[in-house]
């Protein structure tokens, strides 16, 4: 290799390296639902594919924006019914009969706070096609996941953690007071959540995620700097929202994809083979988001956004999304086994929501500047994840060509820490066709 070729070879990698700090993703930018790309989707050394994929999501608990874990709804922040009820006042009035209620057992203007638990459960089919298209180094392909998923809420009275001290912490209650208390606070509850418009607790359905057409350029250097091989791939590619979005009558709905927005998105995926069997590569990307109009619950003021009472017409300018994931491939366990291990680091920066109605009245916390940092802190998440992958070659293993040449495997992705986002877990598995 000459010294011209090693100069090029070395500023190029500086510069993806540099870029990768400034650039901000994963092509779903969902922190609810994943669906992190895998290596074997760039990587088809000059070989066309399709990847049929099934993939099984479990999900139960959320990652906080400070420490801890919660119910999945936390990442809107803490459920007050005061503040929920402040909402239904503001927006409609105070004249349902429940209001004299609240006045009537002590309650108005009371913290009670509620632990809100929810659980997502899916299956999908997750298809990937790659085509070569030996111009070059071009490769065009896409991607579209088919779901079904279902989810649900489970409100809880929680008494000794911010709820009001004297009312309901009490040491002279007795175990019959609480009771009725705790009788009395789920009849407000619901019925609020009635004046609220909220559906229901209970939500399921199936349909596709976000279609994902993207193009690549692919270069393979063979024996250089000390390495067996090194493969480079840029890709550049849209995401059209085809996906299901979350319905603001279900605070339990979930999205499909990116939830109706239009992306685009960037990615650098190189794999160095170091020596036989051994494979170091990592994957850097970005996704912006186009900003879009559309009718959604809006907070009042501190009540956490998918449980309030106002819902108008808003702008939203999306954050952008960062990703970062090297990975290790320890190939020939055994004859065609290989296992790869996998971090990725995911980031969202803050969503900024606009007014679009000409009468703001009543007015959402977006009137409230000091409000607007608040809310705007909650769309801000980071998740990191660690996959484990075994992969079976049919071809590898048997020694001589099969139709397809299949490769079969099998995937764990588990979430590590973050801040912010929903702790998915998802088990794959899959096959690797080439044609």
């Amino acid at each position: 290799m000459n010294t011209s070729f090693k100069r090029t070879l070395g500023r190029a990698c500086v510069y993806v390296l540099a870029l990768s700090a400034s650039i901000d993703a994963t092509h779903n930018t969902s922190r609810y639902l994943f669906l992190l790309e895998h290596p074997q989707e760039y990587i088809i050394k000059k070989r066309s594919h399709i990847i049929p994929e099934i993939f099984y999501i479990s999900a139960s608990t959320a990652h906080r924006q400070n420490r801890g874990s919660g119910g999945i709804p936390i990442i809107w922040g803490e459920y007050n019914l005061k503040n929920v009820i402040s909402s239904v006042q503001i927006v409609s009035g105070n004249t349902d009969p429940i209001f004299a209620l609240i006045n009537t057992l002590g309650y108005n203007n009371k913290d009670i706070v509620f632990r809100v638990d929810s659980k997502i459960r899916g299956i999908g089919l997750y298809l990937n096609w790659e085509q070569e298209l030996h111009l070059g180094g071009l490769q065009v392909g896409a991607t579209l996941p088919v779901m079904s998923m279902s989810t649900n809420l489970n409100y809880a009275f929680d008494r000794y953690h911010g709820s009001d001290q004297a009312l309901f912490q009490s040491s002279a209650l007795t175990p019959q007071q609480k009771y009725i208390q705790d009788l009395n606070i789920d009849i407000i509850r619901r019925r609020i959540s009635q004046l609220s418009g909220v559906a229901g607790n209970v939500w399921s359905k199936g349909g596709f995620g976000d279609l994902d057409l993207h193009v690549r350029w692919n270069h393979i250097f063979d024996h250089v700097v000390l390495t067996k091989s090194i493969d480079i791939n840029f890709q550049l590619g849209t995401t059209v929202p085809t996906g299901l979005q979350t319905d603001i009558n279900y605070p339990s709905s979930i999205p499909f994809g990116n939830n109706g927005f239009w992306t685009l998105y960037g990615d650098f995926v190189t794999e160095i083979e170091l020596k036989q069997d051994y494979t170091f590569g990592f994957m850097l990307g970005f996704v912006g988001m186009f900003s879009d109009q559309r009718t959604l619950r809006v907070s009042v003021a501190d009540e956490p956004t998918i449980f309030s009472a106002l819902t108008i017409p808003v702008r939203i300018s999306p954050g952008f999304s960062f990703k970062a994931s090297p990975y290790f491939t320890l190939g020939n366990l055994s004859d065609g086994l290989d296992f790869q291990l996998r971090y990725t680091y995911l980031h969202h920066n803050k969503d900024r929501w606009t007014d679009l109605r000409s009468n703001q009245v009543p007015a959402s916390y977006l009137a409230t500047p000091s409000l607007v940092g608040q809310k705007e802190n909650l769309s801000e998440w980071q998740a990191s994840y660690i996959t484990f992958n075994l992969s079976y070659d049919i071809k590898e293993a048997m020694n001589r060509h099969f139709t397809f040449d299949p490769k079969i495997f099998a995937m764990y992705d588990m979430p590590i820490g973050g801040r912010g986002f929903v702790k998915t877990y998802q088990f794959t598995v899959g096959a690797e066709l080439h044609f």
